[in-house]
């Protein structure tokens, strides 16, 4: 992030400006900004493979320039354009034809606080995040994102206080958010706080927190995964039927080498989900069990259900699954008759 400030926004390298028209058709952008810049069947952005940086700050000053003259007309339609211009990494754009529009910017709304929360992030104008994130966690308190961003803002700005605050009100909404537990671990230790692990371990299990049970077992003892197995088990036994839960359960299984005990946990998680999709990583972790404990048919099919999954990562299906099924040939071919050590995927360990 850069220094706090209340400044204006800095929009980097758009104080030339750019000369000539600019092309907005080969320029990728998604829906909104098309809709918005007249641009139907002409669009030919979908076909440019990457982006250079001086075409990209080229095209947000050009524009800024049309908003000038193009105002934007309708809200909700100016809060679809911050989405895609943060998601185009052009927070600066973001925050300009935000700053283009007050009296249409819908500050009742969500999304319109999240996503210029967002620019402003980006762009280094944290008082401008700081109000936005506050006002989205006002508008929508269950929703978890803006407690994440406040307590990174907060941190930057070295007020560990506030930031310690942002955290515990966020895990009061969710208490097994990982990545907040691995803020709040990260903060206590900034503090200096004696023994933090303890400190966290009091807090997970006041709320009954799984994932910060887990995050406890790996700051004591990263390399006994059967601490960790511990902590997780009691959970387990008292039915907590989450997806996120199961992904670090069965992998802690496989860690501490229990293959054989990992079949029935997903059969399981599988029939009390009934017709609802199934979670691809722990497909993915019935995979790697079966090839451990040499049930290699099973082991086929299961690859050909992981392949059907919804949301497996294309790192998945071009790397991972080849070597799963090099593995099932190769201990076909050498017919095996000893478990194969296998590296599973927790749930703050995921493929992407």
């Amino acid at each position: 992030m850069n220094n706090h400030s209340d400044t204006d926004v800095h929009l980097s390298g758009f104080e030339s400006r750019v000369f000539g028209s600019f092309d907005f058709r080969s320029f990728p952008m998604g829906p909104s900004l098309r809709q918005y810049l007249g641009i139907k069947s002409e669009y030919r952005g979908d076909l440019v493979a990457k982006v250079n940086d001086e075409a990209a700050v080229r095209f947000a000053q050009a524009l800024i320039e049309y908003a000038a003259d193009h105002p934007v007309t309708d809200g909700a339609a100016l809060v679809n354009l911050l989405e895609e211009l943060v998601t185009m990494d052009m927070p600066g754009a973001a925050l300009a034809l935000h700053e283009a529009h007050p009296d249409i910017f819908p500050v009742n709304d969500f999304r319109a606080q999240f996503h210029l929360g967002n620019a402003a992030m980006l762009a280094g104008s944290l008082v401008i995040a700081e109000h936005a994130f506050t006002e989205a966690q006002k508008l929508v308190p269950a929703e978890t994102a803006p407690y994440v961003n406040m307590a990174q803002i907060l941190i930057h700005d070295q007020r560990f206080d506030e930031a310690q605050h942002w955290i515990e009100a966020g895990l009061a909404v969710d208490a097994n958010h990982c990545g907040l537990w691995e803020i709040l671990a990260w903060v206590f230790q900034q503090q200096e706080i004696p023994d933090h692990p303890k400190s966290l371990e009091k807090m997970a299990r006041e709320r009954n927190s799984w994932a910060g049970l887990s995050l406890v077992a790996d700051l004591v003892a990263p390399e006994e995964p059967e601490r960790k197995l511990m902590f997780l088990e009691g959970i387990y036994n008292e039915g907590d039927p989450s997806e996120e839960f199961l992904v670090e359960y069965t992998a802690v299984l496989g860690q501490c080498g229990l293959y054989d005990r990992i079949a029935p946990v997903i059969w399981r998680a599988k029939a009390a989900l009934a017709s609802k999709p199934f979670s691809w990583k722990l497909q993915l972790h019935l995979v790697q069990s079966q090839i451990a404990t040499e049930q290699l048919e099973e082991a086929r099919e299961s690859v050909n259900t992981l392949l059907n999954a919804k949301g497996v990562p294309a790192s998945v299906i071009d790397t991972v699954v080849p070597a799963l099924l090099a593995e099932i040939e190769e201990s076909a071919s050498l017919s095996l008759n000893h478990s194969k050590p296998v590296t599973m995927v927790g749930a703050k360990n995921e493929l992407n």
